[in-house]
C-alpha cells in the first residue's frame, strides 16, 4: 500500500475524512476501542488541519500587505 504524503491530501479531503470519522464514531455499533482509535485519528487530523489553515492565513496576510 502506497503511503500518502500529507501535502498530497487537500484540505477539503481532510474535512471529508473527518466527517467520516465522526459518522463512524456516532454509529451505535462502534466499540469503545474503535471509538478511541477514531478519536485519536480525528485529533491528529484536526491538529494538522489547524496548522495548515494557520499557514494559509499567514500567507494570505503577507500577500495582502
Amino acid at each position: 500500500m502506497k503511503k500518502v504524503d500529507k501535502k498530497e491530501i487537500n484540505i477539503e479531503d481532510s474535512f471529508k475524512t473527518l466527517d467520516k470519522i465522526i459518522e463512524q464514531m456516532d454509529d451505535d455499533k462502534c466499540s469503545i476501542e474503535k471509538g478511541i482509535e477514531l478519536y485519536e485519528k480525528g485529533v491528529k487530523l484536526v491538529n494538522d488541519l489547524s496548522k495548515r489553515i494557520e499557514k494559509i492565513d499567514k500567507d494570505l496576510k503577507v500577500l495582502n500587505k
